[in-house]
């Protein structure tokens, strides 16, 4: 019987019987699944960030867990509107946010939207 070589995302294997490719598609499998689950650890939530002052963006209020964009939008623009000068303030809303080592702990966003 021949022996064929297989390269799955950097993973090569020479199958020969058929047992032996199942063990392999099923370890292939397993890896998959694992790095999947390892990746990323943010929530999957929405966070609002409203800014009291547009010019200075380090002064921040965060409100945290919403299940959809909607939900986030009216608690940022609703608390936008709660502050002294809501004029001068702004917000945007970030899904799946978190800090980021390699990024010296910056908070980053999968996608933001106002």
């Amino acid at each position: 019987m021949r022996s064929r070589i297989f390269i799955l995302s950097g993973v090569s294997a020479i199958l020969a019987p058929r047992e032996d490719q199942m063990r392999v598609l099923s370890l292939v499998a397993a890896a998959v699944l694992a790095s999947a689950c390892e990746g990323d650890t943010r929530p999957d939530q929405w966070d609002a960030y409203v800014y009291s002052d547009r010019a200075d963006m380090t002064k921040v209020e965060t409100i945290r867990g919403f299940k959809t964009f909607e939900h986030c939008q009216i608690a940022a623009i609703d608390r936008l509107r709660s502050m002294p000068d809501p004029d001068a303030g702004d917000y945007e809303c970030g899904y799946k946010c978190g800090t980021v080592a390699e990024y010296g702990g910056l908070n980053v966003c999968e996608e933001t939207r106002k």
